[in-house]
């Protein structure tokens, strides 16, 4: 069974990953999957030849940093960094769980499950969510932000109740890790159950 971890910033998803890497399952994780491609020569090419040599710092790796301006500033270029990303993130995640096809259950960590089209990939769907305050705050202090932008980037993911609506185990984390754990303890037998009586 394939479920797919996705959330909008800062709601813990990284936390939620952790806690199933911890017991000992297969997490794939579409953000350092997606860091590995973005080093790769002809994939820093495509990024240089649509965004120019800006995108690029002295060393030839990708600045994050500038890229991170351009997609707040211009939403056409998300859509062009997506277009050279998505396909080959997909590609690499049927890669690896063709690697790891005798495991019961794999876990896909992926932010922008939704706004990637990537729901088909997986069988069920867990949602991580905190309050827009608790999200606000995290990011300042784990980013050090602005409020501002903290605001923009939670404003460009898509939007809370939506998700929702299209996710099968929804987990609320506006409290310590410890509650957090305490929560997916109760739905790590929920899934183990459902593998063993052949429910999903």
């Amino acid at each position: 069974m394939i479920i797919g971890i996705t959330g909008t910033i800062a709601s813990g998803k990284s936390t939620v990953s952790d806690y199933f890497i911890k017991q000992g399952y297969e997490v794939i994780d579409a953000d350092k999957i997606t860091k590995e491609l973005q080093q790769k020569k002809e994939v820093l090419e495509e990024f240089r030849e649509i965004f120019g040599e800006e995108v690029l710092l002295e060393n030839k790796t990708l600045n994050r940093t500038r890229l991170r301006e351009m997609v707040f500033q211009n939403a056409e270029a998300l859509e062009k960094i997506n277009q050279i990303m998505h396909p080959k993130v997909r590609e690499e995640f049927e890669k690896r769980k063709r690697e790891h096809a005798q495991e019961k259950i794999i876990f896909f960590d992926i932010p922008l499950l939704f706004e990637a089209h990537f729901e088909n990939l997986c069988e069920k769907i867990l949602l991580v969510y905190a309050d827009r305050e608790v999200q606000i705050t995290r990011i300042m202090q784990r980013d050090g932000s602005s409020r501002e932008l903290a605001e923009k980037i939670i404003a460009s993911q898509a939007k809370e109740e939506e998700k929702k609506k299209k996710s099968h185990y929804i987990i609320e984390n506006n409290g310590s890790i410890e509650d957090l754990y305490q929560k997916l303890s109760k739905w790590e037998e929920i899934f183990n159950e459902n593998c063993r009586s052949g429910r999903k």
